[in-house]
């Protein structure tokens, strides 16, 4: 009877062994894989993302570029809080000095290095100046597209929540995917160290 019990401890301890050396191989694997393609993902997505708005906030700051030109009667501040409004993103104008004559959103007064900025800079040269930077309290990317105007350039700024969105979704994603990868690496490798252990009882 005591032999019985020492050799069935001693296939328990077996078991138990293989069992964590498999256990331990698959979480590796699983960790490596969910990493790997939780960083492919999300970089896809990103730059996705940023191409979309990017494309389409070029469109709509040329188009605002185009009525500052073609409305200097108007005061540019009204022109400025018209178009960020059916825009739907903050516009804001300097002049060829870098500073800033009107803003949608932000008191002219407060804005007096933002004519600095590397998408203003990029516009006063006569190009398409692009940047994307965090600004707000919540951590969230805002996408700035400046294009060139006569005396100046003009800006549209807009928050880029749907990429902390399409982030927070793949991550919620992965990590269940990873649980299931768990539950079935805890189920293959018991059955696995059973499977081997049988097998070496046999060969005994």
């Amino acid at each position: 009877m005591d032999t019985e019990i020492a050799a069935a401890r001693s296939r328990n301890l077996t078991w138990f062994r293989i069992f964590v050396i498999l256990l331990a191989a698959f979480l590796v694997m699983i960790a490596c894989i969910s990493i790997s393609v939780g960083y492919s993902v999300h970089r896809y997505w990103e730059n996705a993302l940023v191409e979309e708005n990017t494309r389409s906030l070029t469109q709509k700051a040329q188009m605002f570029s185009g009525r500052v030109n073609a409305a200097r009667q108007r005061p540019i501040g009204e022109l400025t809080s018209e178009f960020g409004q059916e825009a739907g993103a903050r516009a804001t104008v300097i002049d060829v000095n870098g500073k800033v004559v009107a803003d949608s959103e932000i008191a002219v007064a407060s804005l007096e290095g933002d004519g600095r900025h590397p998408e203003f800079v990029a516009a006063l040269r006569g190009e398409i100046g692009v940047d994307k930077r965090k600004r707000s309290a919540f951590g969230i990317p805002i996408l700035f597209v400046a294009v060139p105007v006569a005396g100046g350039a003009v800006r549209l700024a807009y928050p880029l929540s749907d990429l902390s969105i399409a982030s927070s979704q793949s991550r919620t994603t992965l990590l269940y995917s990873s649980l299931i990868a768990v539950i079935a690496a805890l189920a293959t490798s018991a059955l696995g160290s059973a499977a081997i252990v049988r097998r070496v009882r046999r060969i005994q």
